[in-house]
């Protein structure tokens, strides 16, 4: 069994899960795991909240709502208008995220159709 932290250092990890310190942050102080200080916060308060896991969203779900109303009423056109959009909103991010957020709400671009260029010429020869 591996050995516990001495006293002090476990009532120090204690006292700053109770100030609601993040498990990094208090790892970084004290010089161990971040699995370590999560044990112990187990142990101490098993009813505790947690953090979701995972990655962040970069755009909230209120902005995504938001977006995807100006898009189907077509105040947006385009997924640049959109990456602008989000940028006057404070949101820093690439043109690729601004798609993928679009993505996230069941909006795809759609390839515009060829046409064939039919000048007065053109018809002609067709038509002949």
């Amino acid at each position: 069994m591996p050995k516990s932290l001495p006293y002090e250092a476990q009532m120090d990890i204690k006292s700053a899960l109770e100030h609601d310190v993040s498990t990094d942050v208090i790892a970084k102080r004290f010089g161990v795991h971040q699995n370590t200080v999560i044990n112990y916060a187990n142990k101490w308060m098993p009813n505790r909240i947690r953090k979701k896991g995972g990655k962040q969203h970069l755009v909230s779900d209120i902005t995504r709502r938001l977006i995807k109303r100006e898009v189907l009423n077509g105040s947006l056109r385009t997924a640049k208008e959109v990456h602008l959009k989000l940028e006057e909103l404070g949101y820093s991010m690439s043109y690729q995220s601004a798609i993928n957020a679009l993505h996230s709400v069941e909006i795809f671009a759609e390839i515009k159709k060829k046409k064939p260029l039919l000048t007065a010429q053109h018809k002609k020869a067709r038509l002949a």
